[in-house]
């Protein structure tokens, strides 16, 4: 076995090699540490409840196991004949030179017809099948490249027994040679484990099949990587010191570790204070007094008012479910990669005040967390305000390991993935178990992404992982589909479930649902919050009176918000603003922007309108749906397009939302002006393409005079999704009529979509094997999370400007195309991406949108390549007017309005 290889290297003309025996023992090290110190107790405990007979050492003698077997299909002649793929090399050879001197006769002469046929990986999961280990065990062996089989016969090594044994002959010597050796491996990891048979090995249920899948890629994936455990000089005559190098192996990849252990509390109050610098609010105080007395910790729901302080109680609720659970990491989820961003500052803070004696480094998980500024710094251990460095652990800085870090921020589609059937998911169940999850603002997804969050919900009950689900406004079918699938993940029957609901209480608000163990629970009796009371005054209004509104508006010194439905109403309404008025008295913010441009323009809206800001006299704020999404501004006024219930009050969430601000007289009282609300229910086309005419409709019908915040936002949302208006003339319902069945079917419609692709429901499963079948082919990150949100592919660019004969940022002259070897010149070049227009990124026409800019990309920025801040992406280099062409459209752009997009007929616009 000592001779065999299970890894081999050529670079640099230096023959290098690692014995299949000596990485089985690194993985069995590295396994031995993970449990004893990167596993919480949490986590112990979810496998050692899956694993009969239960018991803390035999979980840990079966991890050992599996790790001291995971390669067992490498001791076999179609893995040491392979050479590389793409190359002949020395090392090939002499690999065989050895085999052959031990007894392996022939080996370098040997044909094989299908020698690929048969993945080591898959190889190693029949081998253990044909020496009786059971299939629970020997699908965690078949399945550490990322995919368990969806279907191995035993019978496969009949089929290719060249491939196994070299010889079909099982009376031959070289075939008992080879079967003697994979045999020993069996034995020595028996030993090695504790166990002195293989009818000693336990069972493991579908729960664990899956974690210690993750454990065991986990450590092979450590014990491969040569930072950690070097491959060795091919001549090199004197064997290694194996126990110390695989000490100081595991050490390095430790180091800059810290676990959080979460520790039960007394004062509520004196916590706040030191976590947050204030007391809580009562509402807050109530929630957490209430998790407080929660046994068995599972799904949370709070719904609550914009702005009553749900983020810094879900945190402590975070500090009270993890010392209940031994969670020791936390993940927090939102809609998009901006409120991730906005968040992560008050994520760290809160993080710097969990334990004096160490310090945890947040993760900001999403496609851009690279071109995050401070999380730039944070992960490359930068001193922050003179603050002290975080220790962090580059290993987690992969695209695949990201998810194991102990405390992770991102977009929710790092918590969606969970529920798509990929490649290494089990890697991701493992990196959740440890953490409690939050997800905030769950009302902003849809009912494709709601069947993935929900398919996610089952699996984290499954394991027993906690979950806290915030919202404003949640529709009631939506908050029951949700505690619905937690709980069946639980073990629940449907009926139990829907036994459980309390419909007294589907309106009170605001409202904490949670499950105790499989018990469903409603606290509603929360203490009016006076303070965050307000009212606002609902009038429908006519475009075309608009100009004059926003003239009052700025006359009179107030900020008014303008926020429309798509980003071409915004841009024409911007045109119309500035011409009318002044470009120093309006600003406009969409997803059209340069990302650095977006960035500079939230900030400025922040610094002026978040709380103690320098506030301006008289200011028109226009905008997309992005000013509805976390931004904490407030407005004098708010003019704002018909959109369904929940929205519209998420936008009116920005009207008066800070007490203490000193308006304009004519402003002391709350007015949202609603644009498009027709009452024959033709909608603006825009709005309607976005939103659909049915949710539109509802909307209309119930859009009240006159809004009372927090009271009134259960009923309306309730209404507007649950209860089908009825209009008084039979024209305007029958049209209502047919808006609801557009509606229903394009919800089933999105809810068979996501099916494709789903994981099953874990109760039905037996064996981790199918786990996977039928799986989308996925090649990035970005196509997984085009997967979970339904939406096509869209093209992303880094968005640049002619620049004195080079190219550099719009908003400077600089020539930046000499200096792409400077790291710091590529990173700034990096963040200047843009997302094109749908209409270049439809399926008919993406693959030569992409090509066109392929080419470009390679004809006019070819030192991008060597660059690894830039290297794949794609470039535009707009001319000096902002100005490029693709094909049949012009581009254009400039920081004022943003990017824009022209058909051209026959080469003219």
């Amino acid at each position: 076995m000592d001779s065999f290889w299970a890894k081999k290297d050529d670079k640099s003309g230096q023959l290098k090699w690692i014995s299949l025996s000596d990485h089985l023992k690194d993985t069995c090290e590295v396994a031995k540490k993970l449990w004893d110190l990167w596993l919480d107790e949490g986590q112990r405990a979810m496998i050692i409840r899956s694993i009969s007979p239960s018991s803390e050492e035999l979980a840990r003698a079966t991890l050992i196991f599996l790790a001291a077997t995971h390669d067992e299909g490498k001791a076999s002649p179609a893995f040491q004949a392979m050479g590389f793929f793409h190359r002949p090399s020395d090392i090939d050879q002499a690999l065989v030179d050895r085999l052959e001197r031990e007894g392996y006769i022939d080996l370098s002469h040997l044909y094989l017809s299908e020698p690929h046929k048969v993945h080591h990986s898959e190889a190693g999961q029949v081998l253990l099948l044909e020496m009786g280990i059971g299939e629970d065990l020997a699908l965690i062996v078949g399945g550490h490249h990322g995919r368990p089989s969806n279907h191995i016969e035993p019978s496969l090594i009949n089929s290719y027994s060249a491939n196994f044994y070299q010889e079909e002959n099982e009376k031959s010597v070289i075939h008992q040679r080879w079967k003697r050796a994979q045999e020993k491996i069996i034995e020595e990891a028996l030993r090695t484990s504790g166990f002195s048979s293989i009818q000693d090995l336990p069972t493991v249920d579908v729960r664990g099949q899956v974690l210690l899948s993750g454990l065991v890629i986990m450590a092979d994936w450590i014990a491969s990587n040569e930072e950690y455990f070097p491959l060795y000089p091919f001549d090199d005559k004197e064997a290694p010191d194996g126990e110390t190098r695989r000490s100081r192996g595991f050490e390095k990849w430790a180091s800059n570790q810290s676990r959080w252990r979460a520790e039960k509390f007394g004062d509520l109050v004196s916590l706040y204070q030191s976590r947050f610098g204030f007391a809580p609010r009562k509402a807050q105080e109530e929630m957490n007094r209430v998790i407080d007395q929660i046994q068995e910790p599972g799904i949370l729901i709070f719904e609550a008012p914009m702005g009553m302080g749900k983020t810094e109680a879900s945190l402590i609720a975070c500090e009270q479910i993890a010392a209940k659970t031994h969670a020791s990491g936390l993940f927090f989820g939102l809609p998009t990669q901006a409120t991730s961003n906005g968040i992560y500052p008050r994520i760290k803070a809160w993080m710097d005040k969990l334990d004096p004696d160490n310090q945890f480094f947040p993760r900001l998980q999403h496609g851009k967390a690279a071109l995050n500024p401070l999380y730039d710094r944070v992960s490359h251990g930068i001193d922050i305000d003179g603050e002290g460095s975080i220790p962090t652990n580059q290993w987690f800085s992969g695209r695949k390991t990201a998810s194991l870090d102990s405390f992770v921020i991102g977009t929710v589609d790092q918590l969606l993935l969970l529920a798509l059937k990929q490649k290494h998911l089990a890697l991701r169940h493992l990196g959740m178990s440890k953490k409690v999850v939050i997800v905030d603002e769950v009302h902003a997804y849809d009912a494709y992404m709601n069947q993935y969050l929900a398919t996610a919900l089952r699996w984290l009950a499954f394991y027993g992982i906690p979950v806290i689900l915030l919202s404003a406004t949640l529709p009631i079918e939506t908050r029951n589909q949700l505690l619905a699938a937690y709980l069946s993940g639980k073990g629940c029957r449907r009926r139990e479930i829907k036994g459980m609901f309390r419909p007294d209480l589907e309106e009170a608000y605001p409202l904490l649902t949670y499950s105790d163990g499989k018990e469903l629970h409603y606290f509603a009796d929360f203490s009016p919050d006076t303070a965050n009371n307000k009212r606002v005054d609902m009038r429908k209004l006519d475009e075309e009176d608009l100009m004059e509104l926003l003239e009052d508006c700025l006359a009179t010194e107030g900020v008014a918000g303008v926020v429309v439905n798509t980003v071409k109403r915004a841009q024409q309404f911007a045109q119309e603003c500035i011409e009318r008025f002044s470009s120093d008295q309006v600003l406009l913010l969409h997803s059209a922007f340069i990302a650095s441009d977006r960035a500079k323009k939230e900030n400025q809206l922040l610094s002026m309108l978040q709380r103690g800001g320098d506030r301006p006299k008289g200011m028109i704020v226009i905008g997309s749906q992005v000013i509805e999404q976390s931004l904490d501004i407030d407005l004098d006024s708010l003019f704002t397009d018909l959109a369904p219930m929940d929205l519209l009050i998420q936008r009116i969430g920005r009207l008066h939302r800070h007490k203490e601000t000193k308006r304009p007289k004519k402003y002391e009282k709350a007015i949202c002006y609603v644009m498009g609300s027709n009452d024959q229910l033709d909608f603006e086309p825009g709005s309607s393409a976005v939103y659909g005419d049915y949710l539109l409709g509802q909307t209309l019908y119930y859009l009240p005079d006159q809004l009372s915040m927090p009271e009134d936002i259960s009923p309306l949302v309730q209404k507007v999704y649950g209860e089908i208006a009825l209009f008084t003339d039979e024209e305007r319902q029958e049209k209502h009529k047919e808006a609801r069945t557009r509606y229903e079917e394009k919800k089933n419609q999105k809810k068979a979509r996501a099916e494709n692709f789903l994981l099953g429901r874990p109760q039905r499963m037996k064996t981790i094997e199918g786990w996977l079948a039928n799986s989308p082919a996925i090649d990035s990150e970005e196509r997984g999370y085009a997967q979970v949100r339904d939406s096509d592919e869209r093209v992303e660019v880094i968005a640049l400007q002619r620049k004195q004969g080079g190219y550099g940022f719009f908003e400077g002259e600089e020539d930046l195309s000499g200096q792409i070897g400077d790291n710091k010149v590529a990173q700034d070049i990096a963040k200047h991406t843009i997302t094109l227009p749908n209409a270049l990124s439809r399926p008919y026409i993406i693959d030569r949108t992409i090509d066109e800019l392929e080419q470009f990309t390679l004809e006019n920025l070819p030192d991008w390549q060597e660059s690894s801040w830039l290297k794949g992406a794609l470039g535009i280099i707009f001319d000096e007017g902002g100005w490029f062409e693709l094909f049949n459209f012009r581009l254009h752009y400039d920081s004022t309005f943003g990017l824009t997009l022209e058909r051209m007929e026959d080469g003219k616009i």
